[in-house]
């Protein structure tokens, strides 16, 4: 029976510095992801989920090239190339398949462009309050004013929504998407015209992970209000259930 592994992945976070827990505990190690700045946050994000994993599996979170302490990569900064640095980098690190793959934000695409890449090395996928394409694209176009960015970091987030766009979940495996609708309580200094547009624009993201599930055979909706778009920091008990009822399915079907 091959082990299953526990992959995090960060808002637009990712690469050449592998993390490895032994159960409970932080375990660096660099690893030669293939010739690998950018905009994220780095992998201690996953401090209150990723250890709690790492006791019942093998658990992995990185930072992308050009985040934390890993080294620039070589451009394009798209997704493929971040999900074919990714592969490379778990080979290197020896870390065989299946993969549960867990992307928050912007980590949502680069691992369902990462599944349309290599499906046979996944076993599952859970989405955290992830970035959709279709709602971006759907913002651009109501944009009068909008203006394409034109710099090298806003041509790689665009590619990179397209290749999501055009990305296909393997059949059979189990997705799950938690959608953060909180929080339910804003801070005083929030006026009622930005919760007005705050709860506007949230109903606009449901709506937009709700469609893109029901095109996927497997999938299963998760809505939270205790937490808005930074669970892995507000609810990560919700995170690592998820994983584990998913990392048991896995275990259970091998």
């Amino acid at each position: 029976m091959k082990k299953i592994l526990t992959a995090l992945v960060l808002l637009l976070s990712g690469l050449a510095l592998v993390l490895a827990l032994d159960p409970g505990h932080f375990a660096f190690q660099y690893i030669d992801a293939g010739g690998s700045g950018a905009a994220g946050a780095p992998l201690e994000m996953w401090e209150r989920v990723q250890p709690e994993v790492s006791r019942f599996s093998a658990a992995v979170a990185y930072d992308r090239a050009g985040i934390g302490l890993s080294a620039p990569g070589q451009e394009p900064r798209d997704a493929r190339q971040i999900a074919r640095e990714l592969h490379t980098a778990l080979q290197n690190a020896g870390v065989a398949p299946p993969y549960i793959l867990v992307g928050h934000s912007f980590g949502g695409p680069f691992i369902r462009v990462f599944a349309d890449l290599y499906p046979r090395d996944v076993g599952g996928l859970v989405l955290v309050d992830p970035t959709q394409e279709e709602f971006i694209f759907g913002n651009q176009a109501r944009d009068t004013n909008y203006v394409a960015r034109q710099d090298t970091e806003g041509k790689d987030i665009q590619a990179s929504l397209v290749e999501a766009q055009e990305s296909r979940v393997p059949a059979g495996i189990p997705v799950v998407l938690i959608t953060g609708m909180g929080p339910r309580v804003f801070p005083s200094f929030v006026t009622e015209k930005q919760k007005q547009e705050y709860r506007a624009s949230h109903q606009l993201w449901l709506k937009y992970h709700a469609e893109w599930l029901k095109k996927v055979p497997n999938g299963q909706h998760i809505i939270t209000e205790n937490s808005g778009h930074d669970i892995p920091f507000q609810e990560p008990e919700l995170i690592i259930r998820v994983i584990r009822q998913m990392v048991e399915q896995a275990r259970s079907h091998r």
